[in-house]
């Protein structure tokens, strides 16, 4: 059975479209959902899901969340929303496992195929003392149910609080420190809780990895302050610099102003015209 893949966006974007309709094209047997608004409710080849139906999932970890971050509040506090987001549209469409991924990540593998390299872990991603839930594997809905139970602990818990405000105390003392705790401080410090249940996936195995950054060297050439990619009908590969070899990658992240890269890595077909004019325009 075919593995639905989920998105989380508000807004339209200019690069979501890419995302979408390139996790289509790799996944034409997976159904493709994005939770999103008025606004991105135009991708025909995926399902829309309106995220605001969902909105009382969300109020509880809002009446608790504190900020801690040197990142906007709200942009902060929406990405730990969307797991509420998304376990309650799981549970009302009994959707079990499936794929999370950012809406700034190409997607260039099948992720139905990939799923049995994960069948020992409850959630994998890159996120075990490093790393972000760009590409997120839950083996079912009670796994992000249990991690949603674990943010509202973070938070009303004494000993937890007192972590997340030792870990936030450096940032808060040094202004110039950018960070704090946001959605990926917790799967850090769920990944360490869990052991038996999480996997950490930037290397699958010594043929397939999952970026954790475009941005990051993460062992591997770079060039221009990005990973080096290397195409290989149509797929892109990362040469590791430790042996030298060409190991494909499953995903490539765009974080923050390699985003403006996704138009020309798109290799899900069409956007031919947009392309072109989006690729102009970087020019400039």
């Amino acid at each position: 059975m075919a593995i639905p893949i989920i998105f989380f966006h508000s807004g339209n974007s200019k690069y979501l479209k890419y995302s979408l309709k390139q996790a289509r094209a790799f996944n034409p047997g997976s159904p493709v959902y994005l939770l999103g608004d008025k606004r991105n409710n135009r991708y025909p080849f995926i399902t829309h899901v309106f995220a605001d139906k969902y909105e009382p999932a969300v109020k509880a970890f809002s009446a608790i969340y504190k900020h801690r971050s040197s990142n906007g509040e709200v942009y902060e506090l929406n990405c730990f929303l969307r797991w509420f987001y998304i376990e309650a549209f799981c549970r009302e469409n009994n959707i079990e496992e499936f794929i999370y991924l950012d809406s700034d990540v190409l997607l260039f593998q099948n992720v139905t195929q990939m799923a049995p390299l994960f069948k020992n872990a409850a959630i994998a991603n890159t996120c075990a003392d490093m790393g972000m839930p760009a590409f997120t594997y839950f083996k079912n809905r009670n796994a992000l149910s249990n991690f949603c139970d674990y943010l509202i602990r973070a938070y009303t818990a004494q000993s937890a609080i007192k972590e997340l405000e030792d870990f936030y105390e450096p940032f808060a003392s040094t202004p110039e420190l950018m960070g704090g705790v946001c959605d990926m401080t917790l799967f850090h410090f769920y990944f360490r809780d869990h052991p038996r249940d999480t996997l950490k996936i930037d290397l699958i195995n010594n043929e397939l990895a999952v970026d954790v950054s475009i941005n990051n060297s993460d062992g591997y050439e770079m060039e221009n302050g990005i990973k080096k990619v290397y195409w290989q009908n149509n797929l892109p590969y990362c040469k590791r610099i430790s042996d030298g070899k060409l190991i494909r990658f499953a995903t490539l992240h765009y974080q923050g102003n390699a985003k403006n890269l996704m138009a020309r890595h798109f290799k899900g077909g069409g956007y031919t015209i947009r392309r072109a004019w989006e690729l102009w325009k970087q020019k400039d």
